[in-house]
């Protein structure tokens, strides 16, 4: 049985045992040393209050051993003082007219940062729709205020969607830290978790997990002095982002697993299609909520610079990569939008084997395996998880100046899965339902009818090539006209039935020419008909 024997200095007396356990809310040194602190993250043994264990690991503070105290009151000042100076009444500037245009106007100024908040409120209002902490109006002004100060004071890149889903964590985070206090704590503590000053808390740790990802939300569009990012009819370089993904495909990726590698490229899957996203909500959306704690502690204790957040990428991809190999492109995709079936522990004890291989050595297989290719795709349990977060991707998109009726990556992806799905369940269940009522009872036959003329609009003609947009989140402020790369996406249809032509029937010509159908709208129609829409996809034949 293994001891917790230390040496006078109170570090382990061997690299193979383990520290002192820590307790919550004590800071004795040994506990709440910088060692001790990412040894701890590793291994998801972090105490509270892990909102001050964050700030340590990401050098925001030292550790409680220095100054901690002069450190957070220099950051809560700071805030203040940026609060000020954000905060400018223009009627008290003599001499400046509100029409005024010129960039050193406070007038304009003022109008710029109204812009930029009703902008960020978009994105706050949506903010965890099961969570009602975000319902609040006060939490809701908190976060638009953290997020707007942060903006200003860092034009490059300014604000951009997907910021409040890396502020929520952290003030559910705070919050949690002050609910879950004893009441005998240590000055000090009793100093970090006073109420009062949740608000400039939040900046702090939020400026410092910033510093290593705000390279993914670079787009190379550099907003205004007020915050307005430049109508730009043009596409943008290749950003940050992208680029870093490139080279964790060719660099990483093809090096640990060369057939997954090639497969996800036979498929035309990019790895922007879906690692934008995990990037930028540093995989928040990716695994269920009361781990991503843990996986934040374990990406922030290599450093605010987070120089290893690629072999997350990695482990995600190899721990279902059984499932992808198997998969064809539209179920791949439905995967990939929902990794998380290996658990966060096990994803973070894969990176650090794929990290340091002689150090850390494989983990096994979790308990419970990922599903199986055969039921990854279950009719129930994979419509009711579209259905779920149906509405909230659907507002997702646009609130960037995304232009409307224009589907982002992310939307592309889960919609061609989605329809994917469609295709191969409701089809079948409609010839099952005819086999089994020739002769329907008076009540289910509208319902019948209504479920005929769906299958009807997934019977689609000529979609053996779907022209699919990748991309991106990370295409703001462009035209309708060319945004993200396009690429042709196979999408594996089983076969059709043949049609019953009868004598009445009108020969179709050999040749299909295929055009772009624009946005269509019921008010184009001649008159009103109970028929489907037989082009769901965006192609019509002549």
């Amino acid at each position: 049985m293994e001891q917790n024997n230390t040496n006078g200095s109170g570090s382990p007396s061997s690299p193979s045992k383990p520290y002192i356990e820590a307790s919550d809310y004590d800071l004795q040194f040994p506990t709440w040393s910088m060692e001790y602190l990412k040894k701890a993250a590793v291994e998801h043994r972090l105490v509270r209050p892990r909102s001050l264990a964050w700030a340590i690991l990401l050098n925001a503070v030292p550790p409680p051993s220095e100054d901690i105290l002069m450190s957070i009151r220099g950051h809560r000042n700071f805030y203040d003082d940026l609060r000020k100076k954000m905060s400018m009444d223009p009627r008290g500037v003599i001499g400046d007219d509100p029409l005024s245009q010129r960039e050193e106007s406070a007038w304009k100024q003022h109008f710029c940062d109204n812009e930029l908040k009703a902008m960020i409120l978009q994105d706050v209002v949506r903010t965890f729709p099961d969570e009602a902490y975000f319902r609040d109006k006060d939490v809701q002004d908190l976060m638009v205020r953290v997020l707007f100060y942060w903006s200003r004071a860092h034009p490059c890149p300014g604000y951009r969607q997907g910021m409040h889903e890396v502020l929520a964590p952290l003030l559910l985070e705070l919050r949690a830290d002050r609910r879950c206090a004893p009441r005998s704590i240590s000055d000090t503590l009793r100093y970090y978790l006073q109420e009062d000053y949740l608000e400039h808390d939040s900046y702090m740790l939020f400026s410092a997990i910033m510093k290593g990802l705000e390279k993914f939300y670079w787009t190379g569009d550099v907003p205004s002095a007020g915050g307005r990012l430049p109508v730009s009819k043009t596409i943008h370089n290749q950003n940050e982002v992208i680029r870093y993904l490139d080279k964790v495909r060719e660099e990483y990726l093809m090096l640990f697993d060369p057939d997954l590698a090639t497969h996800l490229a036979e498929c035309s899957i990019s790895m922007e299609l879906f690692g934008i996203r995990w990037l930028r909500l540093l995989f928040g959306r990716e695994f269920p909520r009361p781990d991503v704690p843990h996986l934040w502690g374990f990406i922030f204790s290599d450093g605010p610079m987070l120089p290893n957040v690629h072999y997350i990428i990695l482990a995600m991809l190899i721990s279902i990569r059984s499932i992808l190999l198997a998969a064809d492109t539209a179920r791949a995709l439905c995967v990939l939008m929902r990794p998380s079936a290996a658990g966060a522990r096990h994803v973070c004890a894969l990176a650090l084997h794929l990290r340091a291989p002689h150090a850390h050595p494989a983990p096994r297989p979790p308990a419970h395996a990922p599903p199986s290719h055969d039921n990854i795709l279950d009719a129930s349990s994979s419509v009711y998880a579209f259905e779920q977060r149906a509405e909230e991707e659907a507002e997702s998109s646009g609130s960037e100046g995304v232009a409307e009726g224009v589907a982002e990556g992310g939307d592309v992806a889960r919609s061609l899965a989605a329809l994917a799905l469609l295709r191969a369940r409701l089809p079948a269940a409609v010839a099952a339902l005819r086999a089994a009522l020739p002769r329907p009872p008076p009540r289910a036959e509208l319902p019948l009818q209504q479920i005929v003329q769906l299958a009807a609009l997934l019977q689609c003609r000529n979609h053996a090539l779907i022209d699919v947009e990748t991309a991106l989140e990370a295409a703001e402020n462009q035209s309708t006209d060319a945004i993200g790369r396009k690429q042709l996406v196979p999408v594996v249809m089983g076969p059709k039935p043949k049609p019953q032509i009868n004598s009445k029937q009108v020969k179709i010509a050999k040749k299909v020419k295929e055009v772009p159908l624009k946005l269509f709208y019921q008010s184009e129609c001649d008159g009103a008909s109970d028929l489907p829409f037989l082009d769901p996809l965006g192609l019509r034949t002549e």
